[in-house]
């Protein structure tokens, strides 16, 4: 079983039918018992404890506890990333919720060009990932843009980094709003960097060896994140 399960808004304390979808996952995927434990959340750091308390063809019905309310990390950090092969992004999506992306970025380059959209199934990757590794907020996925847009923005976060080999050493980011850029395969183009600084991006190096996309999405995200 996943250690948490997402509601569009959590029931207060008392006995509730589960949504269809979770009612089937729990009683016929998971095949969950009378008496076991749940937590559900959604996804805004609402967390409710329950407990089954009954499982028939009707549905699946939960005793609901305990309700409390878990703040927002101190960093929430946007990861903006060329996008690679889809299977790549899917892995990408799937570890950077377990490390504490607040969102994800997918952005056009000169380099990576729009692909097939897969905005409800990569929703879906991130909340299992989230379920599993018990988190409180839920990252979101943005629909992808071009990097001249996303520099163009008035509202981008004043921490902002950007993954290259000729950065600085990399340091926790501080508390509030930050941005990691990460190129694609074969780099930014000199054109892109230029923009990339004139948008005020501090590099940060990664390592000794040249890694790939969803791999240095990662790492940069671990750094600012975790250290």
């Amino acid at each position: 079983m996943a250690n948490r399960y997402f509601l569009a808004d959590l029931p207060a304390p008392g006995r509730h039918a589960l949504p269809e979808d979770l009612a089937h996952h729990l009683g016929r995927v998971l095949r969950a018992r009378v008496g076991d434990a749940v937590r559900l959340g959604d996804g805004r750091g609402g967390t409710a404890q329950a407990t089954v308390a009954v499982i028939d063809r009707r549905g699946c019905f939960v005793d609901v506890t305990d309700v409390a309310h878990e703040p927002p990390p101190p960093c929430a950090l946007t990861l903006a990333f060329a996008v690679p092969r889809l299977q790549r992004v899917e892995w990408l999506l799937e570890h950077g919720t377990e490390v504490g992306v607040a969102s994800f970025q997918p952005i056009w380059t000169h380099r990576t060009r729009p692909t097939e959209a897969r905005a409800d199934r990569w929703d879906r990757i991130v909340a299992a990932a989230a379920g599993q590794c018990d988190r409180a907020w839920l990252p979101t996925v943005q629909p992808g843009c071009e990097l001249a847009d996303l520099l163009a923005q008035a509202a981008l976060p004043a921490n902002r980094f950007v993954a290259r080999a000729d950065g600085d050493a990399p340091a926790p980011a501080a508390p509030g709003t930050a941005l990691l850029l990460v190129g694609p395969e074969g780099g930014f183009t000199a054109e892109e960097l230029a923009g990339i600084d004139r948008a005020g991006c501090r590099g940060i190096r990664l390592g000794r060896h040249v890694l790939r996309t969803e791999t240095a999405a990662l790492i940069g995200a671990a750094v600012l994140l975790l250290s």
